[in-house]
């Protein structure tokens, strides 16, 4: 077979399966997320295992036609570390102004034989969650918030949304996968938005415009200058408020399962008899798993969730604040209507949503994408408003996070 028709190889090391056509990384059978230029960077290390491979050759190959700067290959291989998870006999060692030495054994396999699995003690091990510190700062008007640190590596700081507490959602089996993996990959932020979690349960006012601010307070106690900003659900307006403000200190806008224009300002008299409804659900129901609002709530955020995670589903609405700071919540998050704003963001957006999600419609992720210049949006196939980490949905919404963090093409759009 002449050169130029080979079959890309498939590389095991380690626990590792590497196939280069398939564009896919395997653990004893089980996927690894790792996408873009990520992996190929794991690819050049791999092909050349054992060898240094020098920074500017490596620069130079993955990105052939583009100036960039050594922090975005530092990036790569960060994230290249997190994925490999610090497996035993696999390392990546770092020749400090030379380059990256992938130090493993590497065997070229047959592209149809079945991935090995791993050893027992190996694939066995329980997944650890990186230790979170809990620290707290205070808002212009004496409010105080409570704000959570973990992780290492590129700052990823998390706007407030509704059913959150910093500690009860970090063991919860329908939140902790997401904190474990994001702070796997990053140094993550997160906060309790006021009146709820370990946040003051009475502060002196719930407005749009302070949970804009409480942002902007939490962001400057951390003393993180730059990072990339993540919104979910009722947090996607918060974060498109901030980046329309305060574009110098996002490098990447990441917007998942949420709006920018509430219900009432949906133009659907559905929307309104709806938005009346879930007002008198949660002011009656909040937290009760004995009255019809669980079986609502749960079926609109978690419609796929065991009975398991629909108990701590419902613990968390009494962990996370009152019946009625609950419904002040909701009553302000749905008066927002942002769309004049979305052409004013500037910054690298990635939008996220699934296809099915009954707590905010796909639509609302359309109008999202469709108004911020250059946004790219990504469809997930899913019913779930919180993914769950065993649902296919999961591993494809952390490989999209990974990829648009990690592309130059951000970066560099993020510094004009």
């Amino acid at each position: 077979m002449p050169e130029s028709a080979r079959v890309p190889p498939v590389y095991q090391f380690g626990p590792f399966r590497l196939e280069v056509l398939e564009r896919r990384l395997l653990r004893g059978g089980d996927l690894v997320p790792l996408a873009g230029k990520p992996f190929d960077t794991l690819v050049l290390l791999v092909e050349g295992a054992g060898t240094l491979q020098k920074q500017q050759v490596l620069i130079d190959r993955l990105w052939p036609d583009v100036a960039v700067e050594q922090n975005n290959l530092q990036q790569n291989i960060s994230l290249v570390r997190r994925a490999l998870g610090g497996t035993g006999g696999v390392e990546i060692e770092t020749v400090r102004g030379q380059g990256y030495r992938l130090l493993t054994e590497v065997r070229e396999v047959d592209a149809f034989s079945p991935p090995e699995a791993s050893p027992a003690s190996d694939a066995d091990a329980p997944v650890s969650i990186p230790r979170q510190r809990v620290h707290f700062c205070t808002a212009g008007d004496k409010t105080r918030l409570a704000y959570a640190r973990s992780g290492n590596g590129p700052p990823l700081v998390k706007a407030a949304n509704w059913l959150s507490h910093l500690e009860f959602d970090h063991k919860s089996p329908v939140w902790r996968h997401w904190w474990r993996e994001l702070a796997n990959r990053y140094q993550l932020i997160r906060y309790d938005t006021r009146g709820g979690g370990l946040s003051d349960w009475e502060p002196a006012a719930v407005t749009f415009d302070a949970w804009v601010e409480d942002l902007r307070r939490v962001v400057e106690s951390t003393g993180v200058e730059r990072f990339a900003l993540f919104g979910m659900s009722q947090g996607v307006s918060v974060a498109v408020a901030y980046a329309a403000k305060y574009p110098e200190r996002i490098s990447h806008l990441i917007l998942y399962g949420g709006f920018v224009r509430g219900q009432p300002k949906r133009e659907d008299p559905r929307e309104l008899e709806r938005a009346s409804l879930m007002q008198h659900l949660i002011r009656v129901g909040w937290g009760d798993p004995k009255h019809a609002f669980r079986q609502v709530f749960g079926a609109l955020s978690i419609p796929d969730g065991t009975n398991e995670q629909f108990k701590w589903f419902d613990e968390l609405q009494r962990a996370s604040m009152s019946a009625s700071s609950a419904a002040e919540f909701a009553r302000v998050a749905h008066e927002v209507d942002l769309r004049p704003l979305l052409r004013e963001i500037r910054v690298p957006t990635l939008v996220i949503h699934a296809n099915r999600d009954a707590a905010v419609p796909f639509a609302e992720a359309k109008i999202i994408a469709g108004g911020i210049p250059d946004a790219k949006l990504k469809v997930l196939d899913g019913n779930n408003h919180i993914l769950f980490e065993h649902e296919p949905a999961w591993p494809i919404f952390l490989e999209e996070i990974d990829a648009f963090i990690a592309s130059s093409r951000g970066d560099l759009d993020a510094e004009q």
